[in-house]
C-alpha cells in the first residue's frame, strides 16, 4: 500500500467520523432533524470509499452504497452483513436533501439510520483497525 493512499483512506476515515460526531451532537436535540439521515449516509460513504483506497482502489464519484459495498467484498467477505443496512442507507442521500419532498421521519427513523451507519463505521475500522 502507498503511503499516499494511506493519507487518503484517512482523510475519507476523519470527515467519516467528523460527520458521525456532528450527527451524534444533532441527536441530543429534541427536535428531528432529517440532516442526521444524510449524514448517516455519508458516515458509511466515507467509510467504505476509504476502505476502498485501502484496497488500491480508485473510487468512483458515485453515493450508491450497494455498489460500493460490491467492491469492498472482494476483500473482505465480512462486509457482506452491511447488505441490507447499506441498501436502506443510500435512499438518504437525496431524499432528505431537496424540498419540497423531504420526508417526515420519526426520531426512531433517524436513530435507525444513524445506528446503521455506526455499525457500517465500527466494522470497517475493526477490518481496518483504523481508530
Amino acid at each position: 500500500m502507498q503511503v499516499d493512499s494511506q493519507k487518503l483512506a484517512n482523510e475519507w476515515f476523519e470527515s467519516g467520523l467528523s460527520d458521525y460526531k456532528y450527527a451524534k451532537v444533532g441527536l441530543k436535540e429534541e427536535e428531528v432533524y432529517p440532516q442526521i439521515a444524510f449524514l448517516s449516509q455519508q458516515i458509511a460513504e466515507k467509510y467504505l470509499k476509504g476502505f476502498l483506497i485501502l484496497n488500491g482502489i480508485n473510487i468512483q464519484k458515485i453515493h450508491e452504497l450497494p455498489k460500493l459495498l460490491d467492491e469492498g467484498v472482494k476483500f473482505n467477505m465480512e462486509l457482506e452483513k452491511l447488505r441490507d443496512v447499506c441498501e436502506l442507507l443510500t435512499g438518504f442521500y437525496t431524499e432528505v436533501r431537496y424540498p419540497p419532498d423531504i420526508p417526515d421521519y420519526t426520531k426512531d427513523e433517524i436513530l435507525e439510520a444513524f445506528n446503521n451507519a455506526k455499525l457500517v463505521k465500527d466494522i470497517i475500522q475493526s477490518i481496518t483497525q483504523w481508530t
